[in-house]
């Protein structure tokens, strides 16, 4: 059992908390985000409420509190559950129906969720072997620049993979030059060809967290970064591709499908950059 926050009251996990016609649950009418928790300071909290309040603002959901406010309940939370390190989660949803209806009026009050759970668990070692990925279309909305929670293609293509031995999906869509990657079903990729980094850039993509922290460390290394379209044709041209999240931090990815690629030196310097970032990191200004 773990403690929660709903709509302004600390409840145990364990206790009803959201009402059936809930929009976030009949419709997937909601937005939500992850943030590490790291020593008990949550991880660029400020980047990431700026964004989902950005969601908010463009589907006309209220936001409810401000970063102070998520920050004091997030700490207390930590406290209740006994936790230093885990994962700071927030759900926002545009509130409640009185019966379940695709038109919502404008004076709904927002439903406001703030949990402190464990850290998912991933075998340390995988940073220094790799992980393999799997290619899978990207079925998802046009939507995807917001974290939102309609999330059951994300759900169907993660469940795909691993039930194949793999770590993540590369996902991919289809324009007159063939097939082009997107990202993963909960990460960013990017790939470096020798001599720059080539990142998908933002069309339809979620700008994330860690992608925006890890391009800039590459700029500050003097590496050159360029944001396109990347095909699927070209990437057995790449000397390395790099998987980017907020759990997985900078994974270097030997495997796509079955094509090998080499474990590089650029995966491993941003990822001893972005811990070192991380670590510098306080929450809240």
């Amino acid at each position: 059992m773990l403690y929660i926050f709903v709509n302004g009251k600390i409840l145990d996990s364990e206790s009803p908390a959201i009402k059936v016609f809930d929009r976030g649950m009949v419709f997937g009418d909601g937005l939500y985000d992850v943030i590490k928790m790291q020593n008990g300071n949550f991880i660029f909290l400020e980047d990431h409420i700026e964004r989902m309040k950005k969601s908010a603002k463009f589907f006309g959901i209220k936001f409810p509190y401000d970063l102070e406010e998520i920050f004091e309940v997030g700490q207390k939370l930590s406290a209740m559950n006994d936790l230093k390190e885990g994962e700071l989660y927030l759900q926002l949803t545009r509130g409640v129906d009185i019966i379940r209806d695709h038109v919502f009026e404008d004076d709904y009050e927002p439903t406001f969720v703030e949990i402190v759970q464990p850290v998912r668990k991933m075998n340390p070692e995988i940073w220094q072997v790799g992980a393999r990925v799997l290619l899978h279309p990207d079925l998802r909305h046009n939507f995807c620049e917001h974290k939102t929670t309609d999330l059951l293609p994300n759900v169907i293509a993660k469940k795909y993979v691993r039930s194949r031995g793999a770590y993540e999906a590369l996902m991919f869509r289809t324009d007159e030059g063939g097939k082009y990657v997107t990202e993963g079903a909960s990460s960013s990729y990017i790939f470096f060809d020798g001599e720059k980094i080539i990142a998908p850039k933002i069309e339809n993509i979620l700008p994330g967290i860690t992608r925006i922290k890890v391009l800039w460390l590459a700029k500050e290394m003097d590496i050159e970064v360029e944001e396109r379209r990347v095909y699927i044709d070209e990437l057995l041209k790449m000397k390395e591709v790099i998987l980017l999240s907020t759990l997985s931090r900078v994974l270097p990815i030997v495997k796509v499908e079955n094509f090998e690629f080499k474990k590089g030196e650029i995966a491993k310097k941003l990822d001893v950059a972005f811990m070192d970032l991380c670590a510098s990191h306080l929450s809240v200004k």
